[in-house]
């Protein structure tokens, strides 16, 4: 009956199987997560598609009133009448931690001509971590605790990172799904201006 109790030399063989499950779990969903951005690449490649995904055509963003970083609700409201980037990441994600950089300086760039950059986080544990994931990451623009209900409104995200390209008038006018570089980041948001 002590097969599972804890050896003299180290764990016990339970917890080492749950730590292997969860090990794994977590490896598949990155794995997942970067295929998914690799394909959409290879489909696009640089490219953003013109049409969300599940929309027969160009439609309205959503509306969304989420939380930031400081517990403060935020209306998408606020961005009415202005070219907008919504940026669906998640902190552990590394395709979302790479594009980062890039946005930050494109968002610096072009913040003067009214652009806004809205990141939604869709961590579900990153409440506490989320100003020093800001600050190491040099991020300036806006930064969201994003829900099921938003993921769902803009066309059930299902990967990450996705970025929506929102004209002055509201209208997405493109999707990109998976990882952007800071150039094809910068053609886009010009097209917005």
């Amino acid at each position: 009956m002590k097969r599972f109790a804890l050896s003299r030399k180290g764990i016990g063989a339970v917890p080492l199987i749950l730590g292997l499950i969860v090990v794994f779990a977590g490896a598949f969903l990155l794995y997942r997560n970067w295929q998914a951005g690799t394909e959409a690449r290879k489909a696009t490649p640089g490219q953003a598609s013109a049409v969300p995904p599940g929309a027969p055509g160009p439609k309205a963003a959503p509306s969304f009133s989420l939380p930031d970083t400081d517990g403060n609700i935020y209306s998408s409201a606020r961005l009415a009448g202005k070219p907008v980037v919504i940026n669906f990441f998640a902190t552990w994600c590394p395709p979302c931690k790479a594009e980062i950089p890039g946005f930050v300086e494109v968002y610096n760039k072009h913040k003067g001509k009214g652009f806004e950059l809205i990141g939604i986080s869709l961590d579900t544990d990153s409440r506490t971590s989320m100003p020093g994931f800001i600050m190491s990451n040099k991020i300036g623009y806006r930064v969201l605790f994003g829900d099921l209900a938003t993921a769902r409104a803009y066309g059930g995200v299902s990967t990450i990172p996705t970025t929506f390209f929102v004209g002055k008038d509201g209208v997405i006018r493109n999707v990109h799904v998976g990882y952007i570089d800071k150039d094809a980041f910068d053609k886009e948001v010009m097209k917005l201006l």
